[in-house]
């Protein structure tokens, strides 16, 4: 191992070991985001309390967004290898708490527990920049995060199954199963990580601000379909954590070695790509809202397709492969031309396929072909975004800032639910053979979907506003191209 951490030029065996142990660990909390979706018709009969239920989404986002910022930062300081084992305690131990629970808050608690992990993908990208060579790294980071868009898709398939054939239990198990063989992989495959703390100062001040201030924020912007801006919990919880999320920024601005350096987020290197994940969320993350609703929406309303739910979920099967390309060509892309390119062609597909999807959406296939050219470019830009902090941030901070555009496209998706379901209920039709059931309109489509398409243009913009590629990563990119010219000669 060469002093810098890398593993030799030669050894690709041992960094593809390290990457398949990698892929293995962060692909969990995928899982555990979609497969829950596949049990909730069947946990909510089973306990008769809906908002109940909601909750093991809530907890899940909730503690997930945390620890994508705080635990990705511990792993900086004091090891990631070993925060993503620790990671991984908690995600097994949590589906272990589910599984074997009888009551719905045992089941919440567990699920709290398995958001730990989702500090998974930015600490697995921290071990790979820390451990490969700089010119593979764009290529792995682009798997990594491919995988993790399938991973959400082939969630779903199979926690419907689970849950129909074997009963919902059984995909808590699978979870603890598959947590304890990552585990297994990580420890023997990861190389040991250094813990850059040494003997500083630990920021404890900042990370427990930053932990309420997120918390609160969601939960209220969670709130808001329901309980609207009226309802004084929700008010409160908004009030807090902006007032948290002020100190917490006052706090760390001021000091000397913060737990999340935001001087250097208010930089154009660094808040440009950030931003892109908060457009991101904001605008595109609406895809699944918007699919599903015109697929299964009935024709006499006078728009959408009238499909069952099993084929309004197989329109978004063939989107869901174009994360296994269009990642891994992201990174092949960033590596050699930059990450500023990969992001700029991802934003403009993510822009063709709304528009088209907004102009033209009256059969299947149209919906499919361009749902597909916007999540090409979506998998595009979430390789990207990571490639681009890569390229400008110190090494001991990567996981921190990976994991923070996690949290923004988190709130930013959020926000945009939020805003398309208040915009499709602006104008609804009422059938006459069912006079309770009200669906939005075509014009209430048409306008939320033109506010997609307004946040994607955004997106375009600010990746056309992103900095070039720094000196010295161009030049480990470009000696990276001539060490595999020189390999295939």
């Amino acid at each position: 191992m060469s002093a810098s951490g890398a593993l030799p030029v030669g050894d690709a065996g041992r960094g593809h070991s390290i990457v398949v142990a990698l892929v293995g660990a962060e692909i969990i909390s995928s899982f555990e985001v979609s497969m829950i979706y596949a049990a909730l018709p069947t946990l909510m009969r089973d306990f008769g309390d809906p908002a109940g239920v909601g909750w093991l989404i809530t907890a899940y986002l909730l503690v997930g967004s945390v620890s994508a910022g705080l635990s990705s930062r511990l792993g900086d300081l004091f090891g990631r290898k070993r925060l993503v084992l620790a990671m991984l305690t908690c995600s097994a131990s949590g589906s272990l708490v589910s599984a074997l629970s009888s009551g719905l808050p045992g089941l919440i608690c567990g699920r709290a527990l398995q958001g730990m992990s989702a500090a998974l993908l930015p600490l697995a990208i921290g071990i790979v920049r820390e451990r490969l060579q700089a010119e593979r790294v764009p290529v792995a980071v682009g798997w990594l995060t491919a995988m993790a868009t399938f991973s959400a898709g082939a969630g779903l398939l199979l926690g419907g199954l689970l849950v129909d054939h074997a009963g919902w239990r059984t995909m808590f198990w699978f979870g603890a199963v598959h947590g304890i063989v990552a585990m297994v992989l990580v420890a023997r495959w990861v190389p040991a990580s250094a813990a850059a703390a040494g003997g500083a100062r630990i920021d404890w001040i900042g990370g427990m601000l930053y932990a309420p201030a997120v918390a609160a924020l969601l939960w209220a912007v969670s709130r808001l379909r329901a309980h609207g801006l009226g309802d004084v919990a929700t008010l409160a919880a908004l009030a807090g954590g902006v007032l948290l999320l002020a100190a917490w920024w006052r706090h760390e601005w001021r000091h000397p070695q913060p737990m999340i350096d935001v001087r250097r987020i208010a930089t154009r290197e660094v808040g440009l790509p950030i931003g892109l994940m908060f457009l991101f969320g904001l605008g595109t993350s609406q895809t699944m809202l918007v699919l599903m609703g015109l697929a299964q929406q009935p024709p006499w309303t006078g728009i959408g397709l009238g499909l069952s739910a099993t084929m309004a979920g197989l329109l978004k099967l063939p989107s869901n492969f174009m994360g296994l390309f269009g990642a891994p060509w992201g990174g092949h892309l960033a590596a050699r031309n930059g990450a500023r390119s990969a992001a700029r062609l991802g934003t403009l597909m993510i822009l063709a396929g709304w528009i088209g999807l907004t102009a033209l959406h009256s059969t299947a296939w149209m919906l499919v072909g361009w749902v597909m050219l916007a999540s090409l470019g979506g998998a595009m830009l979430m390789s990207a975004v990571p490639n681009l902090l890569v390229e400008v941030v110190p090494a001991e901070r990567t996981s921190e800032f990976v994991g923070l555009s996690q949290v923004v496209r988190t709130l930013g998706t959020a926000i945009g639910t939020q805003a398309a379901s208040v915009l499709l209920a602006l104008a609804v039709v009422h059938g006459e053979t069912q006079p309770h059931a009200a669906y939005p309109s075509a014009d209430a489509y048409l306008w939320t979907m033109t506010a997609i398409t307004g946040a994607c243009l955004l997106c375009a913009l600010v990746a056309w506003a992103l900095s070039p590629r720094p000196a010295h990563a161009a030049a480990q990119g470009a000696a990276g191209i001539g060490v595999s010219a020189r390999r295939g000669a």
